[in-house]
This record gives structure tokens, sequence and C-alpha cells, in this order.
């Protein structure tokens, strides 16, 4: 058994146009990585204005609605700054405690994030909303809170073109479900999805406070603000799965495991590739381990020629990836059976 694992200067293959492909790969990776941190830059500024004027609002209204706007503008804020510590934290190099990097860093936080948008997102604005429910103000909103929600929607839709821009730029003309059920980076879809859902909240806010204005009940209200809190807790359970599957160790794509297999089968010393799993450790980090029937005849300095080329292959059907831990094992198919 043999193994490699790679840092970012590493270049994605040893053949001639090795030099040419690294080059790629590095732009590759810093670009997408780049696309995340604009994505979530933008969306923390935006949230942290949104949240002063909502919090104003809120005060001097006594809207559940915009009190509910409040914190999930707060809520996101927050998220905002753990998606910046994950991604931090999990650019640290591997060393003897953490030999496997630490990208796990990365879905860690990606899980905490949906934690804080379903309990101080979504979960306080359905209290938020039973609490007026028994006892409803003796006033709605004033017309100024529209001003603020209206500009609260710029601000958002500007934060969700960036984020679009970013995601446009990563999926590569991939269908957006295909992309969103692929991705194993958790940043972007992370905050593609908050900044949707905050859209969706601000117009549910518009239409609780305009229906409380023009029926003279409050209970309108309230309402919006239990269905601001449902939209967060649904998002919030989203991520959370997902974030969840990424931390348990989700394999490459489909697409990726079957372009490995095929370059491991294309070498002429190659029998048959008796198994391959492969499993993230980050957004960047993946391990690959395959269990290769090498031919009969082939000697122990063969065997070790190929094994290297094999790395080189398995490594070559993965550009952009800043770390590879390749694994390349001699077995026959009785001995996969019973490994099984």
């Amino acid at each position: 058994m043999t193994g490699d694992l790679l840092e970012a200067r590493t270049p994605c293959n040893r053949e001639a146009s090795g030099a040419r492909r690294h080059r790629w790969c590095i732009r590759s990776s810093v670009a997408m990585a780049s696309e995340s941190k604009t994505a979530v830059v933008a969306a923390l500024i935006g949230n942290a204005v949104l949240a002063l004027l909502k919090g104003a609002t809120a005060a001097i209204t006594g809207s559940a609605a915009m009190l509910a706007e409040t914190f999930h503008s707060l809520a996101d804020t927050g998220n905002q700054v753990l998606l910046f510590v994950g991604m931090r934290l999990s650019q640290r190099p591997p060393d003897r405690s953490h030999p496997f990097g630490y990208g796990m860093n990365t879905y860690f936080w990606a899980f905490v994030v949906s934690a804080m948008l379903f309990t101080v997102g979504g979960a306080f604005s359905i209290w938020e909303a039973v609490h007026k429910f028994l006892g409803p103000p003796a006033y709605v909103a004033s017309p100024g809170a529209f001003f603020v929600l209206a500009g609260a929607f710029v601000f958002e839709a500007m934060s969700l073109g960036v984020a679009l821009h970013s995601f446009r730029t990563e999926r590569r003309g991939e269908p957006i479900l295909t992309f969103m059920r692929e991705a194993r980076d958790p940043t972007l879809p992370t905050v593609l999805l908050e900044d949707g859902a905050a859209l969706l909240s601000i117009l549910v806010a518009a239409a609780g406070l305009a229906l409380a204005q023009l029926t003279g009940r409050p209970q309108w209200d309230a309402a919006a603000s239990a269905a601001i809190g449902l939209i967060l807790i649904g998002v919030a359970t989203f991520l959370a799965y997902e974030n969840y599957s990424l931390l348990l160790g989700e394999p490459a794509t489909a697409e990726q495991e079957h372009e490995i297999r095929a370059r491991l089968a294309a070498d002429p010393a190659v029998r048959d590739v008796v198994s391959l799993h492969t499993m993230h450790l980050g957004p960047n980090a993946v391990l690959v381990s395959a269990r290769v029937w090498f031919r009969p005849e082939l000697t122990a300095r063969q065997i070790e020629e190929a094994v290297l080329r094999l790395e080189d292959a398995a490594r070559a059907a993965l550009p952009g990836t800043r770390r590879r831990l390749i694994l390349i094992e001699p077995a026959r198919p009785h001995a996969a059976q019973r490994a099984a």
C-alpha cells in the first residue's frame, strides 16, 4: 500500500504538460475560494446594516414581523462570521495532530450556522408570533416600516446578486440542482439560500404589515412573523442535513469517481480495478483508496512503477483539488470480497 498527500503547490500530474495543468489547478482552486469569500463579505456587510435598521424600526413600531426580521438579520450576520471562521481554519496545513488537514472545519462551522439559523432566526420568530397572538398590541407598524423593508429588499437583492454571480462562476453551466447536490463546499450554497430566504421573508413581512394596516388586525403581523420563522426553519433544516452528510464524509462526485476508475483501468499493468472508495476531507481535500488487480507476470519493481503511474492518474482526475491522499493497494477480486 502506498500514499501521497499533496499540498496546494503540488502539480496535478508529472507529465510533460504538468506545469501548465498545475497552474490551471491553482487558479481554479483559488478562484473558487475567492468566489465564496466575496459572497460571504457581501452578505456580512448587508446583513449587519440591515440588522441595525430593522432593529430600530422594530423598537419604534412594535411590529412582530419587523422584530423577526431583525433577529433574522442578526442570525445571518453571525452566520457569515462563522463561515469566515470555518474558511480560515480549514486552510491550516496538516500537522501531527491532524495529518489529514483541517478541511472539516468548513463543514462543522456550516453546521453551526444552520443551528443558529434554526434557533436565533426561526424559533425566535415563531415564539414572537405566539406572543403577539396571545396579546396583540393596540397598534400596528407605521408606514416608515415599509421604507425600511424596501431598503432591506434592495440590500438583500444586491447581496443575492453577488452570490448568484459567484454561483454561476463555480457551477460552469452545470444544472443548478445538480450543482447543489454535488457541491462539497457548503459556503456558497449557504449564502445563496440565506439571501433567498431573506428576500422571501421581507416580502412576507411587508404583506403582513400591509394586511395589518388595511384590516386593523395586528394578528396579520404576528402571522407574518410565524411564516418567516417557518421559512428560516425550512432552510436551516436543509442546510443541517447537507452539512451533517458532509461531516460524516461524502465521496467525490460520481463523474469524478468514474474518471478515476477509467484512468486506473487504462494502465497496461492493471488487469482490473477491484474496488474504489473516495471521501472528501474538506472542500478541497479528497481521499482516494483503490484496490487494483495487477497482471501476474509483473515483477515487484514493475508494480512499484505502476503504482506511481496510478497515483498520477488518480491525481489528474481531480483537477482543482488542493490536497489529495492517494492510496493504491494490490488486491485480487476474492480478497476484496473477504474484506467486504
